[in-house]
């Protein structure tokens, strides 16, 4: 395999942990986390979501929820991926949850709109495209792949 495009994203937000095309941008999440593999003066509530344009120039930087972040300490987020039905749903590290997330109308950081059980701890997620409902994730001590059926989350749902 052969690299087809190198973008530089810089330093400045943190570790890259998971990037989801969505409607002609490029959301990315930059993690911090605490001790040893943190950078000095952050930790994971630095953790930021950029929206790029496809040429990877910064269009607007989020901050995840605090009541999302706790639940990441100490560490961040390591999936994500945007459903059809228009919201964020982003993985911590090790707890088997989902996070449910919107776009703000106003502001910077995204509103946390559920949180779902999932059989899994964190790590990689990705939606089956012929199954809106299924989302895949990865089991790591397992070493698997796990498909699960995930419900249809209303705004006003219990976080």
């Amino acid at each position: 395999m052969q690299p087809i495009q190198v973008n530089e994203l810089g330093r400045a937000f943190g570790s890259l942990t998971w990037i989801e095309w969505r409607k002609g941008s490029w959301w990315a999440c930059f993690a911090r986390y605490h001790g040893r593999a943190g950078q000095q003066g952050y930790d994971h509530r630095a953790t930021l979501l950029v929206r790029y344009d496809r040429n990877f120039k910064a269009q607007a930087t989020y901050r995840l929820p605090d009541s999302v972040l706790s639940r990441f300490a100490p560490r961040s987020s390591s999936g994500g991926a945007w459903n059809s039905d228009g919201f964020l749903y982003v993985t911590g590290h090790d707890k088997r949850e989902l996070y449910v997330l919107q776009v703000p109308v106003r502001g910077a950081t995204r509103t946390h709109v559920a949180t779902i059980e999932t059989p899994t701890e964190g790590q990689a997620i990705g939606w089956d495209p012929s199954m809106p409902r299924m989302l895949w994730s990865i089991e790591r001590s397992a070493t698997s792949a796990v498909a699960s059926v995930i419900p249809r989350v209303k705004l006003g749902s219990e976080n």
